[in-house]
């Protein structure tokens, strides 16, 4: 009974998304705008990322922002690129300064059993130096990527109005 049990249960299989820019491996931080259902995040983008999202001027810091529709979870935290063993998708695959989807994720499924469930749910994952962003949505569309972050929190800010 008990193996069963255990092949009927879904495993975290961690994909990268090849679709969204990877984020830089520097110091700037990511930030995020959100409403009630919505996430808007921005990162700074990765130099190797730069010829295929640009082009940009040479004094551009290219930051990119991603909107997470009918969100029902997300966090942004701990653990950083150093401490990325901590997280309990690191043996599934999960990798420092990159965009992840997690298919038969454990937390959509947790969380299905505790909201509605008529929405598709998609578990995605975005590691940073110092930090990991989760989020839990519909789907998820590059918004756009900016030269600046400036631009890329004004466009975020008026996308969750």
């Amino acid at each position: 009974m008990t193996n069963a049990l255990e092949s009927s249960q879904q495993e975290d299989q961690v994909l990268l998304l090849d679709s969204v820019p990877h984020p830089a491996d520097d110091a700037a931080e990511p930030f995020i705008v959100a409403s009630d259902r919505r996430v808007i995040l921005a990162y700074p983008i990765a130099e190797s990322d730069f010829e295929r999202f640009g082009p940009f001027d040479p004094d551009d810091d290219p930051f990119c922002t991603v909107l997470f529709p009918d969100t029902t979870f997300h966090r942004l935290g701990p653990p950083g690129e150093h401490d990325m063993q901590i997280h309990p998708l690191a043996s599934q695959g999960l990798a420092a300064f990159s965009v992840h989807e997690v298919i038969n994720s454990s937390l959509v499924e947790e969380l299905s059993a505790v909201s509605s469930p008529e929405l598709t749910r998609r578990h995605f994952v975005i590691t940073f130096q110092q930090s990991t962003f989760e989020c839990v949505a519909s789907d998820y569309t590059v918004v756009g990527v900016y030269g600046a972050a400036e631009i890329a929190s004004r466009e975020a800010f008026a996308l969750v109005r």
